[in-house]
């Protein structure tokens, strides 16, 4: 089993909780989850993400979140890349309306450049999207026909429509899953799953933030991830062993492939 996304040992919540990453992939190993994404989404978190490159099956991605737009700069952005040649995936990236919107053109500005900065580099890119989804749409289209994913890339903690689950489907990203899939109200994303390609799932918990029910309203962790791969393998009518095989694998394929 997989968590192809979480913010383990990243930011202020693990300190001030007093949880060490150690004992949370101790549990997460316990019940199977081998392999984890952790990303780091600003300048703070880069010492974070370096120490937790250490841990075995733990890999890496960075990116600057679309709430710290306005940090962005490019050199900065390289010196760290460059400092890290073992990062897997660019991102979380993307647009976020939602807490943001009076800074949409300059999100819009920092997504396109970070979309280029990924290219070159051939890394697969994370997108964050909130309230954004036709700008989004926009922007992946205009990338596309600039010949500008190519490594690909996943839209992570998916919760829109099909058309925009369609228009990453069309352009070879992935889908991934998060705890929202276990919510009650979440009947019309699980119809959304439904039409999702197994070949293009993946599964996350986006720790520590939206831990699934029945864990719902606690401190998500990564050993959490296999709620809602058991979720989501129901939606699929496929067995969690089964559902497990796949999602690793395409987590393989996206993040880890082009490392070998």
């Amino acid at each position: 089993m997989i968590d192809s996304h979480c913010h383990l040992g990243i930011g202020e919540e693990w300190k001030k909780a007093g949880i060490q990453p150690s004992a949370l992939l101790e549990e997460a190993h316990a019940v199977g989850v081998e392999e984890i994404l952790t990303v780091a989404c600003g300048y703070n978190d880069v010492a974070d993400l370096k120490e937790m490159l250490m841990y075995p099956k733990v890999f890496g991605a960075f990116g600057i979140h679309p709430e710290n737009a306005d940090s962005f700069d490019s050199a900065h952005v390289n010196d760290i890349l460059d400092s890290m040649p073992e990062i897997v995936g660019y991102g979380e990236i993307g647009l976020d309306y939602f807490y943001s919107p009076e800074n949409r053109q300059k999100q819009i500005k920092v997504f396109e450049k970070q979309i280029e900065i990924a290219s070159e580099r051939e890394l697969p890119i994370i997108i964050h999207t909130r309230e954004a989804q036709d700008d989004t749409i926009q922007i992946l289209s205009a990338a596309a026909n600039g010949g500008l994913l190519k490594s690909g890339g996943v839209l992570h903690c998916f919760t829109g429509s099909l058309e925009l689950a369609e228009e990453g489907l069309d352009k070879g990203f992935y889908i991934s899953a998060s705890g929202i899939i276990t919510f009650g109200k979440a009947t019309e994303l699980r119809a959304t799953f439904q039409q999702i390609p197994t070949e293009k799932l993946l599964v996350e918990t986006d720790a520590p933030y939206l831990a699934p029910v029945p864990y719902r309203g606690k401190m998500n962790q990564p050993a959490y991830v296999v709620e809602t791969a058991r979720r989501l393998a129901e939606i699929k009518n496929l067995t969690l062993n089964e559902l497990n095989d796949i999602v690793t694998h395409n987590f393989e394929q996206l993040f880890l492939e082009r490392k070998k």
